[in-house]
């Protein structure tokens, strides 16, 4: 009695621990590059897409692919991303170079999952910066094209660049802009101003200036000396190719996702 007891409380831990409602991928419509489920994307979108998947595999042999679907059908989107990424075996097996971007119009999230050969290349902290500025401020629109698109270029480039291989057709453009970094030459330009300004002013009070004048002068030298080193502080405080043929990668290194 005690074994029947024992084994039906192993099969009921079993079937409970076991998963459910696996989600079963559709099979490839046309190639690994897109499958847009969701019907988010127009055929010009998809085609670019499409174009810009075979030049970076052909280039690199990574693979970088995308899945807009309308839900994960209760799954989370980590889970659900990486499970593609396997099913569709996307990069090489022998580097496992695959990426997969996937997009829930439903539960609105979004998510990029990499292979283990990508990892270095598109690491966590990278991938969240790309999507948020990048992907999020469009999707937050509903602008799905603008997204996707904008955000499968930025990956792109990053992967390129790591295989060095460098297309500048590409004009990926975050909806978040950074701040702009001044010049070196605009910086230098300014205090050289001010120093031929006051070697002029220097000229003109020890020519004509009389003792007063030249005391004032070493005031306000002294007091404009004291003023540059605050800004200084204060500056320094402010600052703190193979086939196409060989994919099956299978592998998740990582990834990244967000809600919109």
């Amino acid at each position: 009695m005690m074994k029947k007891v024992i084994f039906l409380l192993g099969t009921f831990s079993f079937l409970a621990s076991a998963p459910v409602g696996a989600v079963e991928f559709p099979e490839l419509a046309e190639d690994i590059y897109i499958q847009d489920i969701a019907d988010v994307l127009t055929p010009a979108e998809e085609e670019e897409l499409r174009r810009l998947g075979t030049e970076l595999e052909d280039a690199t042999t990574a693979q970088l692919a995308v899945m807009a679907v309308p839900s994960l059908e209760g799954k989370p989107i980590a889970d659900y991303a990486l499970e593609a990424l396997r099913h569709y075996g996307i990069g090489t097996k022998e580097e496992n170079n695959g990426a997969l971007m996937v997009i829930s119009t439903g539960d609105r999230e979004i998510y990029i999952s990499t292979g283990y050969g990508l990892e270095a290349v598109l690491p966590d902290g990278e991938v969240g910066r790309i999507l948020d500025g990048y992907a999020i401020p469009y999707l937050k629109q509903d602008e799905y094209g603008k997204g996707i698109m904008n955000t499968y270029k930025a990956l792109y480039k990053e992967i390129a660049a790591a295989y060095d291989w460098n297309n500048t057709s590409l004009a990926a453009q975050p909806a978040v802009q950074q701040s702009s970094v001044p010049d070196e030459k605009d910086d230098w330009l300014i205090p050289r101003g001010i120093i031929v300004v006051g070697i002029v002013i220097w000229i003109v009070i020890s020519l004509f200036g009389d003792g007063a004048g030249r005391g004032n002068s070493k005031n306000s030298g002294r007091r404009s000396s004291s003023s540059s080193r605050r800004s200084s502080s204060g500056s320094s405080r402010s600052s703190g190719g193979g086939s196409r043929s060989s994919r099956g990668g299978s592998g998740g290194g990582g990834g990244a996702g967000r809600k919109f």
